[in-house]
């Protein structure tokens, strides 16, 4: 896999720095209850967001409107997040408390050494959501097809990440493939103008592109089709809080998880609160990322609650990738997931 654009240490240090120190791009709940852990005030928590404030992040912002937070005794900051790589290093730097990062990333991250002291206590998506999207017209219908093209991917996301592991059991080859960095705004754009021949997306962001292209039909090529074992984003947090507060990681999951199940009730109420907070969002293509949320989120097992995780299967992810050749083996499922803190029936 070629990069036009490489992501150097230091500007990855710039770009979190930036990220997660812009007052505006911020939202802030100050009427946060005490603390259920004792003490008169709330616990405080920034979380970061998955990728930006796309629909697929409103569960969040629905969550801190509804007062869930506050009335877990949790006071939360909301931070667009740019990416799973940025994320963990913002947890492990402690910059932040909680964000949803593809458990893929975590694997590779965690498993190369990259990062350490992060652990996972909740899924959000139940099947890895990372893709890859074309124009129909663009004669890409089928992985092999992405040999000789170019990608568009934001930096520092995991499908760029996760692309080698992803050509390796498709079976083509990555090395033929040109992949350069845009901001997640500009995907669309440049693939309805032909700049690229396609991008790195969510399956849940298909509504953005398909919005960005104005009408045309889009193909969808998702990784989860050779990654079967493979969760999507996962809510994050350090070893240290889970091990020594583990009551705020309940409160908090619990509160951000019934902000989840009111958004995918309610998806166009909730696609207009995140619009109100940040107005350059789309609310019909919100309502629509939200709707997929909906499918995505939903347990394999009937009556397995939002947010489960099976040991077993988060085994199999790491062999998936240990077998691509994306991580040495070693890793064990405990390194990467809290299962006593995983929500449970």
């Amino acid at each position: 896999m070629r990069r036009n654009t490489r992501l150097p240490a230091a500007l990855l240090a710039v770009l979190l720095t930036a990220a997660l120190s812009t007052a505006c791009g911020s939202d802030d709940d100050n009427d946060g209850k005490a603390g259920a852990s004792g003490g008169s005030a709330p616990d405080k928590v920034t979380y970061i967001t998955g990728f930006g404030t796309f629909g697929r992040e409103a569960y969040a912002y629905v969550a801190q409107d509804k007062g869930y937070f506050s009335d877990a005794g949790v006071s939360v900051t909301i931070q667009p997040g740019q990416g799973s790589a940025i994320s963990l290093a913002a947890l492990a730097g402690g910059r932040a408390q909680f964000a949803p990062v593809d458990l893929s990333s975590t694997i590779m991250q965690v498993g190369g050494g990259k990062v350490s002291g992060v652990t996972a206590v909740a899924a959000v998506h139940q099947t890895t959501d990372a893709a890859v999207m074309a124009l129909a017209d663009s004669g890409i219908s089928k992985p092999a097809d992405l040999e000789g093209k170019k990608i568009a991917d934001p930096a520092g996301s995991v499908i760029g990440a996760l692309f080698p592991a992803y050509a390796k059991l498709a079976g083509f080859d990555a090395d033929k493939v040109d992949f350069v960095n845009l901001e997640p705004q500009q995907l669309g754009v440049n693939l309805a103008a032909g700049k690229v021949d396609a991008v790195g997306q969510y399956r849940v962001g298909r509504p953005n592109i398909e919005n960005a292209v104005k009408g045309k039909d889009v193909v969808v090529l998702p990784f989860g089709k050779f990654l079967t074992e493979s969760y999507g984003s996962a809510i994050t947090t350090t070893t240290k809080i889970a091990e020594e507060d583990p009551d705020l990681v309940r409160r908090f999951t619990s509160a951000l998880f019934k902000g989840m199940r009111y958004a995918i009730d309610h998806p166009e109420e909730a696609a207009e609160l995140l619009a109100k907070k940040h107005p350059t969002v789309n609310e019909k293509a919100a309502t629509a990322e939200i709707e997929l949320v909906g499918e995505a989120v939903q347990p394999k097992d009937d009556g397995a609650p939002i947010g489960t995780m099976d040991r077993e299967r988060v085994a199999g992810a790491i062999k998936a990738l240990v077998d691509a050749g994306a991580v040495k083996s070693g890793l064990t499922p405990e390194q990467l997931v809290s299962f006593d803190l995983v929500p449970k029936s």
